[in-house]
């Protein structure tokens, strides 16, 4: 995923994630160190009580992002396949962005939308909390867990000229020679000017989510979705900033 795009989801609160599966909900159970990304699983799993979460659902606005190719289109093509897998489309067998007659485009997940359970629900129930044998005891120490409280979902990528202009070739009827989503998804065109990237029956996937900070000191849990960024100078006050795995690049989940 561009740069670009990443750095806005961050700035969102997000942590941009591969996650080519439909059908997860917060909360959940996450851990990243050695650069991996583990997914542990549903939050309620790990709870000594049976507890059963209610996430609230809304919609978000379209989150795009502008990539610019340069001299090559190959920094599209990487963005489009990768946006792509993320909406569970996998990998492309065709992929040809020379109809377009330009290098710099503009990517856009569109009918966003978003599931959540309040941070504030978490605090009381964590002390609940027990962690499985199967999770190794390094994984609390090291201060990497943590549990995503909310995910964002889309099952449409749209695809144009960053300058608004026409496609340099009618594609309207042909879009099958440039780009092949086999059986996985459809691809549609509109003004000749956008190309928009749908998955099968509505089917949508999570492509990034908000997440807390998960921390014990041997007697209580605490979850921080913020964390406070101290200032530079000594005595200088620190600002809340949201917690993000890692910033400014896409997470592979692992199962």
């Amino acid at each position: 995923m561009a740069d670009v795009l990443v750095k806005l989801l961050n700035s969102y609160g997000y942590q941009p994630v591969f996650l080519p599966r439909t059908g997860v909900m917060p909360p959940e159970l996450y851990n990243f160190a050695d650069h991996k990304l583990i997914r542990l699983g549903a939050l309620a799993a790990f709870i000594k009580d049976p507890v059963k979460f209610e996430p609230t659902t809304g919609k978000l606005g379209s989150i795009e992002g502008k990539v610019t190719s340069g001299k090559s289109l190959g920094a599209a093509v990487g963005f489009l396949s990768n946006a792509l897998t993320v909406l569970g489309l996998g990998s492309l067998p065709k992929i040809d962005l020379s109809f377009a007659g330009s290098r710099d485009f503009v990517f856009a997940f569109t009918n966003v939308t978003y599931k959540s359970v309040d941070p504030a629900v978490l605090y009381g129930i964590l002390q609940g909390l027990k962690m499985p044998l199967a999770i190794p005891d390094e994984y609390v120490a090291t201060g990497a867990m943590h549990i995503a409280y909310e995910y964002a979902y889309a099952s449409t990528l749209a695809m144009s000229r960053s300058d608004g202009k026409k496609f340099s070739a009618d594609i309207s009827g042909n879009i099958g020679e440039y780009i092949d989503l086999g059986a996985q998804g459809k691809v549609e065109t509109t003004g000749n000017s956008t190309v928009s990237f749908s998955t099968l029956e509505g089917a949508v996937a999570a492509f990034a989510y908000k997440a807390g900070r998960l921390q014990t000191d041997g007697k209580r849990w605490t979850f921080e979705p913020e964390i406070v960024k101290r200032g530079r100078k000594a005595g200088a006050p620190g600002r809340k900033l949201p917690f993000i795995p890692a910033y400014n690049v896409v997470l592979r989940i692992e199962e």
